[in-house]
């Protein structure tokens, strides 16, 4: 266990309850990721106690309230999530068994045929590596986009650990456009639906469930004109998923070369990754109720410092109804050390 609390004082009010029905931006660069984050907004929805908000609680309640979590990955896999979590202490295999957690594995098959092979046939053989690149071309004429039924359901869900049947999924990505992306939409659904509707609350309600995306824009960077995914169609399909959740949180990159070269301040032409990037990240950004910013110290590396966050008032923020209610936080800039434990301690400038 980390030597430090899992969830830090000055942290606590800002990863606690996400409002019902908001989105939450969680943007990082290369040197200060996001991950350690992530891991504490699992923490707070499924290892806080009704009464503080934290702590020593029951697992599944936050604020008096069932919370379930859907994690869907794009960048790092299962294994990289359940042993990070275990050093916080929670046990996420156990949760899925549970039906309190289920992860969506977005990266390792997500390019790949849903009838490949994904293990070796006999001992000692290996699947053959991947060789060959998308063409890039020019995108199609636009086409609108249909939204996704919320009772869509998906193919039988594979418990990672076990095999077994449960609330786990691996994305295929198959077609082009809107196509694609309502195809790993209606999966992402099935998901969500699934956990909702597989232990309900004492008085007959389904359960709340938190949506935590985690670097969309590697979809985006991965697939491009020759897919014909761009930054409006990624929008569109954040939202659709938004739909299905009680709260959303969205990881993605904000590093300098993909964010400051498409302004019109550039000294450089921009490329389409970096221009559909920056629409993406900025659409999302105003449409968020809270943007939490992750990035380096501006004076270098630092023993005891490993990056600044500053957190703030998205664009969407006091627009939907009962927000001010809802608002116990202030906009604050911290910074924060992640030891080697996993603990992270979080701290304000000459702390």
């Amino acid at each position: 266990m980390p030597s430090q609390p899992p969830l830090p004082h000055l942290l606590t009010p800002y990863v606690t309850s996400p409002p019902q029905a908001s989105l939450t931006i969680l943007s990082s660069v290369l040197g200060a990721t996001s991950n350690w984050l992530v891991l504490r907004f699992l923490y707070a929805a499924l290892y806080a106690s009704p009464a503080s908000g934290v702590g020593h609680g029951v697992l599944g309640v936050e604020a008096g309230k069932k919370r379930k979590v859907v994690l869907v990955s794009f960048l790092r896999g299962w294994e990289f999530w359940r042993s990070e979590a275990k050093r916080l202490g929670l046990d996420l295999a156990r949760l899925i068994e549970k039906r309190q957690f289920a992860f969506v594995d977005g990266l390792s098959e997500l390019f790949s045929s849903p009838n490949a092979p994904t293990q070796p046939q006999y001992p000692g053989a290996r699947i053959p590596p991947r060789t060959t690149l998308p063409l890039r071309s020019q995108p199609g004429p636009p086409r609108l986009r249909q939204p996704v039924s919320p009772s869509a359901g998906g193919d039988e869900l594979l418990n990672p650990t076990t095999k077994e049947p449960g609330p786990v999924k691996r994305l295929h990505l198959s077609g082009c456009g809107i196509v694609a992306l309502d195809g790993i939409e209606k999966e992402i659904i099935a998901v969500i639906n699934q956990l909702k509707t597989s232990t309900p609350a004492e008085d007959g309600e389904v359960s709340e469930v938190l949506l935590v995306v985690d670097q969309p824009d590697m979809l985006l960077a991965a697939t491009g004109p020759s897919k014909a995914i761009g930054a409006t169609e990624m929008g569109e399909w954040i939202l659709g998923l938004q739909q299905a959740a009680s709260a959303t949180i969205v990881t993605i990159s904000a590093d300098s070369p993909l964010i400051h070269n498409a302004s019109a301040f550039a000294h450089q032409p921009a490329t389409p990754l970096e221009t559909g990037h920056a629409a993406f990240a900025v659409g999302l950004a105003h449409r968020a109720e809270k943007v939490m910013q992750l990035r380096n110290l501006e004076t270098g590396a630092a023993r005891d410092v490993s990056g600044v966050l500053r957190v703030s008032k998205g664009g969407a923020w006091g627009q939907r109804e009962g927000a001010e209610a809802e608002g116990s936080w202030e906009e604050k800039e911290v910074l924060y050390f992640v030891q080697r434990d996993g603990g992270v301690s979080v701290f304000g400038r000459g702390e």
